[in-house]
């Protein structure tokens, strides 16, 4: 986004489940470590609450999360970007669990913990 160095090419999903249908989003492009920060924290804090269909709860929304996880390893790893080397960046804003969306998470997780606390004590 701001042309800067050293910079990964990662692709950032989001996952939006409505009712009845879903929508998928992804930016792709090579990202210093302040911008793909930045753009990461939104989708993904935007994906947090957005999971209202049953396959979004249940499939969609937990792979997203996944995959932007493997991009946010990713992103870690590289150096700030050089000094003076790259235009206007991005407020990367607060960190994910600082935020409000993501109590949203509280769905899916809840989920996946109700279904294998009955798995456990099915057995």
């Amino acid at each position: 986004m701001c042309g800067g160095f050293p910079a990964a090419q990662v692709t950032i999903r989001r996952h939006q489940g409505l009712v009845i249908m879903m929508r998928f989003f992804s930016q792709k492009g090579r990202f210093c470590r302040t911008c793909g920060t930045a753009l990461l924290r939104d989708m993904t804090a935007k994906t947090c609450w957005q999971w209202w269909s049953p396959f979004s709860l249940i499939v969609f929304t937990p792979l997203t999360l996944l995959w932007n996880l493997f991009v946010h390893t990713r992103l870690r790893k590289l150096p700030p970007p050089a000094p003076g080397a790259h235009g206007p960046q991005p407020d990367p804003g607060a960190p994910l669990f600082s935020r409000p969306q993501v109590i949203g998470l509280l769905g899916p997780v809840g989920w996946y913990a109700v279904l294998l606390l009955s798995l456990t004590l099915a057995r």
